[in-house]
């Protein structure tokens, strides 16, 4: 397609979009969940040696960024790898109950995770907790916490799979919508994570919206600063 033919379609994407309702992830400040102004490096920690979702969250990190290539953008998450060390259950809790209650994340990432390398963290946790993700915009770093799938529902088949993506989604920039036949359906919707119950592995889609959103985050001249 001529530069100048995709700089019109991606003038009348943009004025959908901004008629759209449409929920954006928030920092951990409250704040909307600026752009990755680099390629984020997906560490992940906590994960046991047999852990069936750390396999998971590579397949989601792969998701997304096929997801990225076919809008055209030129934005891709980091490579994946493991760090030792863990997040305490406790503290994972604590964050999830403050996103929960809508009290507010804290304004700083636990100290668990200060020495922690990469820029998008993901805590493969054995806790009991509504796995959750946060953003600290001025630090660079983001946290995608998820559950222990020896709990219900992450314990379903598929649910694991799709929450892993669902909470990357958050990490990237996306919110909640009330579709649920959708990656992101999520509260105040009553969409719970037990809907991705599948007997097929499979992702459940991003909506058109979030596709315009994710464009107008990420296009396609798109460069790491």
């Amino acid at each position: 397609m001529p530069l100048r033919a995709r700089s019109i379609l991606g003038l009348a994407l943009l004025l959908l979009l901004l008629g759209q309702p449409q929920a954006l992830a928030r920092s951990a400040a409250g704040d909307p969940v600026a752009p990755w102004a680099k390629v984020p490096a997906v560490v992940v920690v906590g994960a046991r040696t047999d852990d069936a979702r750390l396999p998971l969250v590579q397949d989601a990190v792969a998701f997304w960024n096929r997801s990225f290539a076919e809008l055209g953008s030129a934005f891709r998450l980091g490579t994946v790898s493991q760090a030792d060390a863990t997040v305490p259950v406790d503290e994972l809790r604590a964050l999830s109950g403050r996103v929960l209650s809508g009290t507010g994340p804290t304004q700083f990432p636990p100290e668990s995770l200060k020495g922690v390398p990469g820029d998008l963290i993901v805590a493969l946790s054995d806790g009991d907790f509504v796995s959750f993700a946060m953003r600290w915009r001025s630090l660079g770093k983001a946290l995608v916490a998820i559950k222990s799938d020896r709990f219900w529902p992450l314990s379903l088949p598929n649910v694991a799979r799709n929450v892993i993506a669902h909470e990357i989604g958050h990490a990237i920039g996306l919110g909640h919508n009330s579709d649920p036949a959708a990656l992101m359906c999520g509260r105040p919707a009553p969409c719970r994570p037990d809907l991705f119950q599948s007997p097929t592995e499979r992702y459940f889609p991003v909506t058109a919206e979030e596709r315009l959103l994710l464009l107008s985050f990420y296009p396609a001249d798109w460069r790491a600063q």
